[in-house]
């Protein structure tokens, strides 16, 4: 049904791993300031340590793991070197001094994490969509393709090559519309083509054809306009309900053509009472006189003109205070009812 993303993503994950293995350009004056205001520091080994676990709790408030991927595993990894002194019951300075590693690492983090939502502001955008829509959910690895790409772009930045990531994301960009589309695709029209190939497995396609021609052109319509509208949601859900109104139809058509198939090799009167029957039900449910002697044709005919009389006296009967309720109460019988009505007409020709 829709088209799975390309394959170009495999080149900036390749970058991703290039960034990863390359020191960042702020790692020396980083470390500079650490060794300085460690030396100057005065606090105990149990405080350094509490300030930079909170620092890092505060990274990851922060999201850092997306924004500062690489400052955030640096930070880590001072603090794992910090706590493993203080256990071996090192010298106060080391553990001084990998504390404020932590937050230095941590501050210059947040720093990129502007830079970031600066350059990058379009597919941040994007991916809070995609979230949104249960991308992940639905595609994971297709996701995670597109959140390795967006890391990608992030070492970049990370590596203050701030414009030619803005570039690279124009690709990124691209990938993300196709899976926003893919998504939105899915939950709308999945349940549809579930029903859809329950019809043909029914033989809905061979029994039907011009039934099935028209429901399948629904379905491509509606396709057609989520891949131009993908966030019109207001008119791709009235598409979907349609597509799925013609779906259940078809499914339930070709139910019904299977049951006549085998009547006619077998209790062919069964399945006559029984649409006789249906139009029986209906015709009591409104307390319209039986008309059973009447050809099914005739009986629709005459079953939908009393209900439409029924509707209109009802609405011109009802208070002022109901009218609304009770009108779009009626409709949707009616509704039902005609389309019922549509369907044995059908069935009986």
């Amino acid at each position: 049904m829709w088209n799975k993303p390309s394959k170009s993503l495999y080149l900036l994950v390749f970058i991703s791993l290039i960034s990863a293995c390359s020191s960042l350009p702020d790692q020396k004056n980083l470390n500079i300031r650490a060794e300085q205001t460690a030396q100057k520091s005065k606090q105990s080994e149990q405080s350094a340590l509490q300030s930079a676990k909170m620092k890092l709790q505060k990274a990851n408030t922060e999201l850092l793991a997306l924004y500062a991927p690489t400052y955030l595993e640096q930070a880590q990894s001072e603090y794992t070197q910090a706590s493993k002194l203080y256990t071996e019951k090192e010298p106060t300075s080391e553990i001084r001094l990998h504390a404020q590693l932590v937050i230095e690492w941590v501050e210059a983090g947040l720093r990129n994490k502007k830079i970031v939502r600066e350059y990058l502001s379009a597919s941040l955008a994007n991916r809070d969509i995609l979230l949104n829509l249960k991308a992940d959910k639905y595609f994971p690895a297709a996701f995670q393709e597109i959140e390795n790409a967006q890391l990608a772009l992030v070492k970049q930045v990370e590596q203050r090559k701030e414009v030619q990531a803005q570039q690279d994301e124009k690709q990124l960009l691209k990938l993300m519309d196709e899976l926003e589309v893919r998504t939105i695709g899915h939950t709308y029209l999945s349940q549809s083509y579930v029903m859809l190939e329950q019809a043909n497995a029914l033989g809905a396609d061979k029994y039907l054809a011009r039934t099935h021609k028209e429901t399948t052109e629904q379905l491509k319509s509606t396709e057609q306009y989520i891949r131009q509208n993908p966030r019109d949601k207001k008119t791709i859900k009235g598409l979907a309900d349609d597509s799925l109104f013609l779906s259940e139809r078809l499914f339930s058509l070709a139910r019904l053509a299977n049951q006549m198939k085998l009547a006619q090799e077998g209790d062919l009167e069964t399945v006559v009472l029984k649409q006789e029957q249906l139009l029986q039900q209906i015709s009591q449910a409104i307390h319209y006189k039986d008309i059973r002697n009447l050809s099914l044709e005739d009986q629709s005919l005459l079953i939908s003109q009393f209900a439409g009389k029924v509707l209109k006296n009802k609405y011109k009967t009802t208070p002022a205070t109901n009218n609304k309720e009770e009108l779009e109460k009626w409709k949707r019988k009616v509704v039902l009812l005609q389309a019922e009505i549509r369907r044995l007409e059908k069935s009986a020709n």
